[in-house]
């Protein structure tokens, strides 16, 4: 039984983010759904994120400067520019910030 001063994995998880800068990333390791500006849809997957963006992978990446979508599962929407790519990997910058706390019970904490 937890007693008042016994924290959970959760609550340890969301303490810990309150602290993060904006620079954190948190390893995810989920797939999502890419949309291109001609409404292309591709499947991919999301190593990590921060508040403003992901880096993720797929086989034929989206080129820098790209307007995308992302669609993440419980997680919604998200529209964005793709900033760099490399081989298969890619990163997005987000125009409205990730809510990490809903990634807490599959994330891990990744201070760059």
């Amino acid at each position: 039984m937890l007693d008042s001063t016994t924290l959970t994995n959760d609550q340890i998880f969301l303490n810990a983010l309150e602290a993060l800068d904006r620079d954190t990333r948190i390893n995810v390791g989920v797939d999502a759904l890419l949309y291109r500006a001609d409404e292309q849809c591709e499947n991919i997957y999301i190593e990590n994120l921060s508040i403003h963006g992901v880096r993720a992978k797929c086989d034929f990446p989206p080129l820098v400067g790209e307007a995308v979508k992302i669609e993440l599962a419980g997680a919604g929407m998200f529209e964005g520019v793709v900033r760099w790519h490399n081989q298969n990997n890619f990163g997005v910058h987000v125009f409205e910030s990730i809510d990490l706390r809903l990634f807490s019970k599959s994330a891990r904490i990744l201070t760059i």
